[in-house]
């Protein structure tokens, strides 16, 4: 079931004796942005941050490496039916969803787009298309994930 699945350390404050360090689960395929641990140490103090990376199968899967590892933080890259049930099962389980938000600031080619990522790696990365295009985002925030929803309609 997770086969190609991969979990590793990926950032940890300096341990500091008596101090208890808040673990975070950053579930995607992209690494942390330096201003985003930045950010989490403001807020959280001493932090782990364990990376899971791979196809997901299912977000309880998430739900349980949180209860494994003790997680009180879960940053999901994912669909957005896992990251529903992880905000519905935080509420049960005690961890919190958090979304990183990012902002498009360019859409462009990609080697103009590298340009802008150079002029501020910390905060900045880029996706690239299938069309020859870029796109170039930058790090704005962590916003907690209380609730998703989908509305319909008839059709």
């Amino acid at each position: 079931m997770s086969g190609n699945i991969e979990i590793s350390v990926f950032y940890e404050t300096p341990s500091i004796e008596g101090v208890d360090k808040t673990i975070i689960l950053w579930v995607s395929r992209h690494d942390p942005l330096p201003v985003q641990i930045k950010t989490l140490e403001q807020k959280l103090g001493n932090i782990k941050i364990i990376k899971v990376s791979g196809v997901i199968p299912t977000a309880q899967y998430v739900v349980d490496l949180a209860k494994k590892y003790n997680a009180k933080i879960i940053v999901p890259v994912l669909p957005m039916s896992f990251i529903a049930h992880l905000a519905e099962a935080g509420k049960r389980n005690g961890f919190i969803v958090l979304f990183a938000k990012m902002e498009a600031i360019a859409q462009v080619p990609p080697e103009e787009a590298r340009k802008l990522v150079e002029e501020a790696p910390d905060k900045r990365t880029m996706t690239t298309y299938a069309d020859g295009t870029a796109k170039v985002h930058e790090f704005r925030g962590f916003e907690k994930v209380k609730e998703v929803k989908i509305v319909t309609e008839p059709w």
